[in-house]
């Protein structure tokens, strides 16, 4: 029984080599199976030396992570430019501060300030004081309120208006621009 099973263990063997393509010419597989025998087996890594370096590379790209964020400039503030509003000197402008409420609110505080070189102006005449403060009530939608100023003198000046409603403060800024003239 031992006898026909080798003999078919060698049918099948013969049968596997025919299927199997030859190597091409020139002896490239023996000539890199002697090479590789040669160079000999691979040197063993130490497991420590293969955890080792990728985790001093985590742990210099987190250094300089957190160098870069404690070390860096502050970035800057954007500079926000009010279109200013050209009014001659000899002339009264009237800014027109426009209060938009969602809802209408009983009691609302306003006030307005000006700069040195700008004067509230009424019935014709420069008013000496230098900020207006009231109160009154919002309808829902656009509050219209226009507050009369002339220059002094040329320059460029800012006219700050604010208004408290509840906890909330609103502000605007009106840049008036005063020429000759």
């Amino acid at each position: 029984m031992n006898q026909g099973a080798d003999g078919q263990d060698r049918e099948l063997g013969e049968r596997l080599r025919a299927l199997r393509e030859d190597p091409p010419d020139g002896g490239f597989q023996a000539s890199l199976h002697r090479r590789l025998v040669a160079a000999g087996a691979p040197e063993r890594r130490n497991t420590w030396a293969r955890l080792l370096w990728p985790a001093v590379g985590f742990a210099t790209a987190v250094a300089v992570f957190i160098a870069l964020q404690l070390f860096r400039a502050p970035e800057p503030v954007p500079a926000v430019l009010i279109a200013a509003t050209e009014v001659p000197a000899s002339k009264v402008a009237v800014i027109k501060l426009n209060f938009t409420a969602d809802v209408s609110v009983e009691s609302a505080e306003f006030q307005v300030s000006l700069p040195d070189g700008l004067a509230f102006w009424m019935d014709g005449q420069e008013l000496p004081e230098r900020s207006f403060a009231w109160t009154q009530p919002l309808r829902a939608g656009d509050n219209v309120i226009p507050i009369a100023v002339r220059g002094q003198r040329p320059g460029r000046y800012r006219v700050t208006a604010s208004a408290r409603v509840g906890g909330e403060q609103i502000e605007h800024d009106v840049v008036l621009e005063v020429t000759n003239g």
